[in-house]
């Protein structure tokens, strides 16, 4: 699989150019961030059109991913997506080609959530791990409630 997409500007002499296929997700870099695991092929359905003294490149770019819940802890699989990828290149700075590599990463990484939270934890019924949530039969008696027993004059 290649590591780099590049957007050969004489592919564009008959009109707009679809690009499609993967790259790998070791181009993201996140080895090292411990809330993210198991990083997949980045995918990506881009049309390239000239349009006047610029090159307009727009798709859909994506990486399936797992993610550490913000609430839980617990590690939760997703695909991270940017469905209006939009990058504008003029001709005038181009040589030749288009390295589509950084844009797309930059797509992806972006569009990680800060603060990732699972479709469970979003459950209105969302417990915790571990976390009973069985309230006591017989809790103990507040100090209060020998105040609420008196029956003043």
């Amino acid at each position: 699989m290649n590591s780099q997409l590049h957007l050969h500007l004489e592919s564009m002499e008959h009109g707009s150019v679809l690009l499609e296929g993967r790259l790998p997700g070791t181009l993201l870099d996140l080895g090292d961030d411990p809330t993210v695991r198991n990083v997949g092929d980045i995918s990506y359905k881009l049309t390239a059109e000239r349009k006047s003294h610029e090159i307009l490149v727009r798709g859909t770019v994506e990486a399936p991913m797992e993610l550490e819940c913000s609430r839980s802890g617990l590690f939760f699989s997703t695909i991270v997506q940017e469905s209006a990828f939009l990058r504008d290149y003029s001709n005038s700075d181009l040589k030749g080609h288009i390295n589509l590599t950084e844009d797309i990463r930059e797509a992806v990484i972006i569009n990680i959530p800060a603060y990732p939270v699972s479709p469970e934890a979003r459950s209105k019924d969302f417990v915790l791990p571990g976390i009973s949530t069985d309230e006591d039969p017989d809790p103990a008696p507040s100090a209060w409630s020998a105040l609420d027993d008196l029956n003043l004059p």
